[in-house]
């Protein structure tokens, strides 16, 4: 499992990754922009990785974002 989620400053990643997809997530509170990349062997669970980064990224809002990676780690997900 390759994924990363890097915070943007100055509209490029704080650190670079090898990863060659990515998506863009936003904290809902302030706006501050991360790049969630991922492999292309992770293609299948993207939605997945977007709903855990969504709540990593409003945990690390109350740390006032000052991590420059935020780590994400697969529980696998509870469908419905």
């Amino acid at each position: 499992m390759a994924v990363a989620l890097t915070k943007i400053v100055d509209e490029k990643p704080a650190v670079s990754d090898m990863l060659t997809n990515e998506q863009e997530v936003k904290c809902p509170r302030c706006g501050q922009t991360y790049r969630l990349g991922h492999s292309d062997g992770e293609w299948h669970r993207v939605q997945d990785w977007l709903k855990l980064a969504d709540t990593a990224i409003r945990k690390e809002h109350d740390a006032r974002h000052e991590a420059v990676t935020i780590p994400l780690t697969w529980k696998g997900i509870k469908r419905r």
